[in-house]
């Protein structure tokens, strides 16, 4: 499984967003790839993609030969969600980036959590523990679709 991770642990990350480092050491302990679109906290078990004038995303997934249908996106904007659904993989977005969650579901998010903390708190529930089970993200339209 392949976990993208936007600017909320790429170039906006701050050591105090709430559980973002944790949440990003669980996600390789389990074994799944973490890909950051930007730098990353340090000593965080993660591959790095910066790619300036591109789709972050995009590059991710191109980095570890990665599909959107294997992938999750955390994103903390709805700038980021739409990134995530032109690229048709399915995000999970956290309140920490400045929008908030009425504005992150109707930019296309399956998932909205508080912070990083909260997310780690349910992980196993989430999005990121099953990501085939939500289906195929409608590609341009933001909208989900099972098939």
């Amino acid at each position: 499984m392949t976990v993208i991770s936007a600017a909320l642990f790429g170039t906006d990350w701050r050591p105090r967003l709430p559980g973002g480092a944790e949440l990003l050491r669980e996600c390789a302990a389990r074994g799944w790839t973490v890909v950051l679109t930007g730098p990353g906290p340090a000593g965080a078990p993660a591959l790095t993609v910066a790619a300036p004038g591109s789709d972050p995303l995009r590059a991710a997934l191109e980095l570890v030969d990665g599909s959107p249908s294997h992938a999750v996106a955390v994103a903390g904007s709805v700038r980021e969600v739409l990134a995530a659904r032109r690229v048709g993989v399915p995000c999970i977005a956290l309140e920490t980036g400045g929008d908030a969650g009425p504005e992150l579901r109707a930019a296309g998010a399956v998932e909205v959590h508080r912070d990083a903390a909260a997310l780690l708190r349910v992980l196993d529930d989430s999005l990121l523990a099953r990501p085939r089970a939500f289906g195929r993200v409608g590609v341009g339209t933001g909208g989900a679709w099972n098939g």
